[in-house]
């Protein structure tokens, strides 16, 4: 379970960024707040995998950090955009973790990196759709940090990240601070993430409305739900992170990881 002391200093050097726009240089930026969910079942995605019109990114990687920021603080692990692995075009997210790092030493001993950018202050309904390439399993007992919601509001301050384990399954690291919330996994295998081959994951955090203070989030895996996690906290979540890397690992921390086509929008986007 993750620090939320500890974290607090991580995140405060990171929540940087400014709304720019999508990966086609075109705005695609809802009203902030509204929670339209433009009728979408989170349970069925009725797109084609391509970026709807009501998308807050739609980024293909190809235009170098496009409006991207980059983390302040260096956490034993890069983060770039490049061309070494990609699924389409000529650009991806690259994330390298060192080896050798283990959080049981002593603080600030993550291996972690994720590229930021704000967003419009959370509604009731968000969905984060990515294509993956893990050039392993997280280690043992560890968990990888994919996609981060985060508030760096001092009032409001907290935020949900969706990870990955060794088996392929997903867990859920809440540190929004809402009481009843906290850190959950997938305990059902049907569905999971291997590693060497590009997977579509997507990411879809619903609340009821615009005032509610918890939801659920769930996860999809080349389409196939693998998991709903419950008693998710939700702040005003205004930035988005996404990269890959462990906040507490354990020694085996060398990993390297890419991630490309990447679409948030307020409706479920689906796989190509």
């Amino acid at each position: 379970m993750r620090s939320t002391s500890a974290l607090a200093l991580m995140m405060a050097s990171l929540a940087v960024g400014a709304l720019s726009a999508c990966g086609d240089d075109t705005d695609k930026t809802p009203d902030a707040g509204t929670g339209t969910d433009a009728g979408t079942d989170a349970g069925t995605s009725t797109g084609n995998g391509q970026c709807p019109a009501s998308a807050i990114f739609c980024e293909n990687f190809d235009n170098g950090d496009n409006g991207w920021k980059q983390p302040d603080d260096y956490h034993h692990a890069t983060v770039t955009i490049d061309g070494t692995r990609t699924r389409s075009g000529s650009g991806a997210v690259h994330v390298k973790t060192d080896p050798g790092y283990n959080e049981d030493t002593g603080l600030g001993q993550e291996a972690i990196a994720h590229l930021r950018k704000d967003m419009p202050a959370f509604g009731t309904k968000l969905y984060t759709r990515a294509y993956v390439y893990l050039g392993r399993a997280a280690p043992e007992g560890v968990m990888g940090t994919y996609f981060i919601l985060f508030s760096p509001k001092e009032s409001d301050f907290g935020g949900i990240e969706l990870q990955g384990m060794k088996s392929g399954a997903f867990a859920l690291d809440d540190w929004s601070g809402i009481k009843g919330t906290g850190w959950n996994y997938q305990d059902d295998l049907a569905v999971t993430v291997s590693p060497n081959r590009w997977t579509c994951i997507e990411w879809g955090v619903e609340r009821e409305s615009t005032s509610a203070t918890t939801g659920h989030a769930l996860v999809w895996v080349d389409g196939k739900q693998a998991f709903d996690f419950p008693n998710v906290g939700i702040r005003p979540f205004t930035n988005f992170g996404v990269g890959y890397g462990f906040v507490h690992p354990k020694g085996d921390s060398e990993s390297e990881t890419w991630i490309d086509d990447l679409a948030v929008a307020p409706e479920r986007i689906g796989c190509e």
